[in-house]
């Protein structure tokens, strides 16, 4: 993203484009609108099948995309297909020579391109409700040139894009606070007291009401089948299923539950909505001998949840868990070089892998790849007796790692959407 200085330009070059495109924004009548540091995918893919078992058309923007660029937009649940892409782009190229006359601002960026692309794309398929995942920050994401929104949903708050979006919580939490906006319900599932104090501030300006959602005491069983991992969990006598593994999935799933009650859906939809998400690349199982995990986590409040959920696997936590035995864990790992890399190297180094392969997390030359000399350097001044290699081709590291790995062994790929997306499309 741009050096956010004159901030406010982004948004007004953004509406110049969409007016020369019609608007289409305004053709969208509801918008759910989701920031935050964790769980913004998460909680989109859980609303978008929440709302989708209501029998509601739905869009929904994510980003970033794993191995293809499609992948950042859906609607009914199912991805741009490459004649719609092909159609979109065909559509709107001419509209970028006639802003690039017409604008009084300088081109629009990459990701302001996709969020047009979004909104085009969704208005020209007729959605009832858009749901947007936001890109970095909120207040002056692309994203938040929508004209409306029912909901604002704010995940929690942590400490990434700091250089972008300021050093402390509380600068963090001002900027992702922008996506609120009069109209709106906002709700959120951030505890930190000073946080929640500069969302209430934000609240107030507007007019509109916050809801915080607590997750209350879960009743959780685990159960490995078909190369899944089943959660059950207990929200005001309704019990979920989640085919996700992590208690961080069961306060995501529950911050959706309030979500969808403020909007009028029953219970039973709910249920069958949540039964049927799919999160592809977090925490995903996709094999059972070995267990392997293909995961996304890319800072250390991610990585935080990746090590809780992990940990109950190696120690045998859970039915069907301990009738795995697993007994070692394999880590593929690779980062983005902007990102707080000796931080999650260590919570990494806590789980005692076994055998660390150290990867590009993509094969992408336009990519910050993290040089895989300093990630297996870091875990070596950690782990000095642990088997760790290098590779650059993540492929050529995923075939040693499974050579490593005997069939009650656990093989996570971890530290980057890129990594876990490039290994899935070559290998699963």
């Amino acid at each position: 993203m741009e050096n956010r200085k004159n901030c406010e330009v982004y948004l007004k070059r953004l509406q110049f484009f969409l007016d020369l495109l019609g608007n289409p924004e305004k053709k969208i009548p509801h918008y759910i609108h989701v920031t935050g540091t964790s769980g913004k995918g998460s909680i989109c893919l859980m609303l978008d099948a929440i709302l989708r078992a209501d029998k509601r058309k739905i869009g929904v923007l994510t980003s970033p995309h794993a191995s293809n660029i499609q992948e950042r937009w859906s609607v009914d649940g199912k991805n741009m297909s490459s004649k719609d892409f092909a159609e979109v782009v065909t559509e709107i190229k001419p509209k970028f020579d006639e802003y690039i006359r017409k604008s009084p601002y300088d081109m629009i960026s990459y990701f302001e391109v996709m969020t047009a692309i979004a909104l085009y794309y969704f208005a020209k398929k007729k959605v009832d409700w858009a749901i947007l995942e936001v890109g970095c920050g909120g207040r002056y994401d692309s994203t938040n040139v929508i004209p409306n929104k029912d909901v604002a949903v704010i995940t929690n708050i942590g400490l990434d894009h700091t250089e972008l979006l300021g050093d402390t919580k509380e600068k963090i939490a001002y900027e992702k606070a922008g996506i609120i906006k009069p109209g709106c319900c906002v709700f959120t599932a951030e505890k930190n007291r000073k946080v929640l104090r500069v969302i209430e501030r934000e609240c107030k300006k507007n007019k509109v009401r916050l809801e915080i959602s607590n997750s209350p005491n879960y009743l959780i069983s685990n159960k490995i089948t078909n190369s899944k991992l089943q959660k059950d969990y207990h929200l005001s006598s309704i019990i979920y299923h989640l085919s996700q593994l992590g208690k961080h999935q069961i306060a995501n799933a529950s911050l959706c539950a309030t979500i969808a009650k403020h909007l009028k859906i029953p219970n039973k939809t709910i249920t069958l909505g949540l039964k049927r998400v799919k999160l592809p690349l977090r925490m995903e199982i996709v094999s059972k001998n070995p267990i392997i995990i293909l995961d996304g986590a890319h800072n250390p409040d991610k990585m935080k949840t990746t090590v809780a959920s992990v940990s109950p696997l190696l120690v045998g936590e859970g039915a069907g868990v301990r009738s795995h035995r697993t007994k070692n864990l394999h880590l593929i790992v690779a980062f983005s070089s902007d990102k707080n890399i000796s931080r999650m190297i260590k919570q990494l180094a806590s789980l005692k892998p076994a055998s660390i392969a150290c990867t590009r997390q993509t094969q992408n030359i336009f990519r910050k790849v993290a040089n895989p000399r300093l990630i297996a350097n870091l875990f070596k001044k950690l782990l000095p007796k642990t088997k760790i290699e290098i590779f650059l081709d993540p492929q050529d590291a995923f075939l040693w790692s499974k050579k490593q790995a005997n069939k009650n062994d656990l093989l996570l790929i971890t530290g980057s959407m890129f990594l876990s997306g490039e290994i899935k499309i070559r290998n699963i």
